[in-house]
């Protein structure tokens, strides 16, 4: 999701805005009874798919004469308070996509190919909040997580009687902190946006071609940058599990 600084500064000041009505309606009764507080859960679920198809798209070394994309991705995140300002949660995340393309080079070869990937993220997490009101409609948060991601992708490639399939199994594990804002848009369901700041990561790449082992790549990125493409806005229920 591509979004400019200036897009963000227009959705936190509709957040902003939405916040300041929810507090006004809503303050007497969730003076008494907060959104959230200690021995509270939260759980959120969410999920996307896309369908792509081109003719006769210039790639600038050949052209793509067919392509069909298609994938989908579902997330489900869950959490619980230990106190009112500190909630421990995970998150497992699924990522899929399919794509089959015919293509032709300057030479005029041709070639029919197959792609396959799927990537499954595992995540662990400690989630601070700080309560910008006093019925805790509007707050900061910020995310320090732990997480392990497993990307496998196939390439089959045929052209001039000859199958070429390529392999790649990925593993990375990350620590990052995302900072955010929340809002209780009505009792028990929160809207949340938040921006990647800062990351660690390392990930170690196999590829093999043809059952014969190609490559072996080891990588490390330290990221202390925003980074704004990186924007996530995602949707929670939050409910005790206890009376008081």
């Amino acid at each position: 999701m591509r979004v400019s600084i200036m897009q963000l500064v227009k959705l936190l000041f509709v957040t902003v805005f939405i916040s300041g009505g929810t507090y006004t309606v809503a303050q007497d009764e969730s003076d008494k009874k907060p959104p959230y507080d200690k021995d509270y859960v939260f759980f959120g679920a969410t999920g996307g798919a896309s369908l792509r198809e081109s003719e006769n798209e210039n790639a600038l070394v050949f052209i793509i004469k067919d392509q069909q994309k298609k994938g989908y991705n579902f997330l489900v995140t869950g959490g619980y308070f230990l106190k009112p300002t500190l909630a421990l949660g995970g998150a497992v995340r699924y990522d899929e996509s399919r794509i089959t393309k015919v293509t032709e080079d300057t030479d005029g070869i041709t070639a029919d190919i197959q792609e396959a990937g799927s990537v499954l993220t595992t995540s662990a997490y400690g989630k601070f909040f700080i309560p910008l009101t006093p019925n805790k409609r509007f707050n900061l948060y910020t995310i320090a997580g732990l997480a392990w991601v497993a990307d496998r992708y196939v390439v089959e490639n045929y052209s001039q009687n000859l199958l070429t399939r390529t392999y790649t199994n990925k593993n990375t594990i990350q620590l990052g902190l995302t900072p955010g804002i929340q809002v209780f848009v009505v009792d028990g369901f929160a809207t949340e946006v938040g921006v990647n700041v800062a990351g660690f990561s390392g990930s170690r790449k196999n590829v093999t071609e043809n059952g014969v082992a190609n490559s072996a790549v080891n990588t490390f990125d330290l990221d202390l940058k925003i980074n704004i493409l990186s924007l996530n806005i995602s949707f929670y229920y939050y409910f005790p599990i206890s009376k008081k």
